[in-house]
């Protein structure tokens, strides 16, 4: 094979890949949006994406399994960080049998809800408490309460939605709900 051929054929792959990558990197950007893609849920009346709320809402930040390996037939639970990022104080209960953190997702693992905690449990002091974050404060939060568990079933990777339940100073319910992905490991 002569130069003249060779160089045509090296100029000819680099301007394809070239070409694959600039018609490509719209689509490798929104695939990235998406997975990393926030919802903000006040009152179940409004619902704002991404940065429209980001100036004056919670955010969850840090999401992962708990463990962070998780391989098919193992249990896992959410663990994320909640940052206040609004002007006002944002309340949540927190306990055993209260947990303002749940996911859904989009396969490979499946959600059980079983036997909960017996009646009364969630009323009294010592298994439920009110959590305050004031303005810039953060805490980290695990869910899922007593009675539901998050089994890995299948390998591969896996998206989850974390919605986060709390309430505003005024009194206002509201959720964030995240997505984040993760890799679940053969066993």
């Amino acid at each position: 094979m002569s130069y003249k051929t060779n160089h045509k054929r090296t100029s000819a792959t680099i301007t394809a890949t070239f070409l694959t990558i600039l018609i490509m990197y719209p689509f490798l950007q929104e695939k990235v949006q998406a997975l990393s893609s926030t919802t903000f849920v006040v009152d179940n009346n409004a619902i704002y994406h991404d940065t429209a709320f980001l100036s004056g809402g919670v955010l969850l930040l840090a999401i992962h399994t708990q463990p962070i390996v998780v391989h098919a037939g193992n249990f896992f639970r959410i663990q994320a960080m909640v940052l206040n990022n609004s002007p006002g104080t944002i309340s949540f209960t927190a306990g055993p049998c209260d947990s303002t953190v749940s996911a859904i997702f989009n396969k490979n693992v499946v959600v059980k809800h079983e036997v909960s905690c017996f009646a009364g449990a969630a009323s009294t002091s010592a298994a439920t408490h009110l959590v305050k974050l004031r303005p810039g404060e953060k805490v980290s939060i695990i869910g899922t309460p007593i009675g539901t568990t998050y089994q890995a079933v299948a390998s591969g990777p896996t998206i989850a939605s974390v919605t986060f339940h709390y309430q505003l100073g005024t009194g206002t319910n509201a959720s964030i709900i995240k997505s984040f992905e993760f890799n679940i490991l053969h066993s």
